[in-house]
This record gives structure tokens, C-alpha cells and sequence, in this order.
């Protein structure tokens, strides 16, 4: 699923769509604030209050617009971490001088995720030979002579499975792509 489909299912008050939305976020979110303010519990206590606001603002936000769904958000942690600097009265010499980015791309990295878990629920839509054997393949990092010498059948068997399954899922993310844009 797409982020802006998510924040527009969001917009509509679909509940499962802000779990996932905080799941998919909560890393990025929490990592900026643990490294804003250096301290875990106030990191942790800072993210809880970046996703109530994020909940109960999130019709403001619009997906066609100039800034990033990650890059609002992390605006939303800043500000709560600036009130709360405001709250306990401490004022830094330049507030303006807090990082608002991070150097990692969180709207590339959200989609690359997203996209992983598709081709997961894809492959088990395999038969279970070809998708052990991609399995094997790229997580566990064996060469075709040892996926062949676990399965018991020559290597040339398991570069066929491999390819076979590997052209399967293409056909079928290929097939789910197209149905999305419609």
C-alpha cells in the first residue's frame, strides 16, 4: 500500500490505516527525538505526543503537497520537543538551530519497506520448493551447489526453481502494480 493512499484512508478516520502508518513511522520518529534530545525516556515520551498530533491533525496534512508525510512529521516531533523545552523552561541559545532532518531519505526508505512486505506476501503465493529455494538464495546467502546439496537434487534444478519463481513473482508484482493505478 502507498503512503498517500494511507494518509488519505487516514483523512476518511480508517483506523487500521493510522496503525499502520505509526507502525511504519514509529523507527524514524523515535530515532529523530533519541538523537534530538539524548535521553530515551523523553525520546519515548516525545514520539508518543508526535503521534496523537499527528492523529488528530492528520486532515491537515495534504498528500499533493510540497512536504514529505516524514518530513511533517518530524516537524510535528520538533515542536514537541520545542513546548517542552518551553514547558520546563529551558531556553537553548538558537531553538531554530534544532535539526529538523535526519540524513536518511524516511519517504524512500518507508516505500523500499513497504514494497519488501508486498514481494514477502507475494512469494507465498509460491510453491513452496521455488520459494525456499529463493529463500536460501538472497536471505541466507547459499550458492546453488548447497541449496542443491540440502534439497537433494542437482544444482541446475535449484537455478531453475529459482528462475521460475523469480519470473512468477515479477508476472504477479507486475499484475498488482497495474491494478493499483486503476
Amino acid at each position: 500500500m502507498k503512503k498517500n493512499s494511507l494518509v488519505l484512508k487516514c483523512q476518511r478516520g480508517d483506523k487500521q490505516a493510522f496503525e499502520e502508518l505509526i507502525r511504519l513511522y514509529y523507527p524514524y520518529v523515535s530515532g529523530f527525538l533519541r538523537k534530538t534530545t539524548a535521553d530515551d525516556t523523553l525520546a519515548e515520551d516525545l514520539t508518543q505526543d508526535t503521534f496523537l498530533k499527528m492523529i488528530r491533525s492528520i486532515e491537515k496534512y495534504d498528500p499533493n503537497g510540497s512536504a514529505a508525510f516524514g518530513t511533517w512529521l518530524v516537524t510535528i516531533a520538533k515542536n514537541c520537543y520545542i513546548d517542552h523545552l518551553r514547558r520546563n523552561r529551558v531556553y537553548p541559545e538558537a531553538i531554530e538551530a534544532l535539526p529538523l532532518t535526519d540524513n536518511r531519505n524516511v519517504a524512500l526508505e518507508v516505500e523500499q519497506k513497504l514494497q519488501y512486505e508486498e514481494l514477502l506476501r507475494a512469494m507465498e503465493t509460491l510453491p513452496p520448493e521455488q520459494r525456499l529455494a529463493i529463500r536460501l538464495k538472497y536471505e541466507e546467502d547459499m550458492t546453488l551447489s548447497e541449496i542443491a546439496e540440502r534439497f537433494g537434487v542437482p544444482p541446475k534444478t535449484v537455478k531453475s526453481r529459482i528462475h521460475e519463481g523469480t519470473v512468477k513473482l515479477r508476472k504477479l508484482l507486475k499484475k498488482k502494480e497495474g491494478t493499483e493505478n486503476i
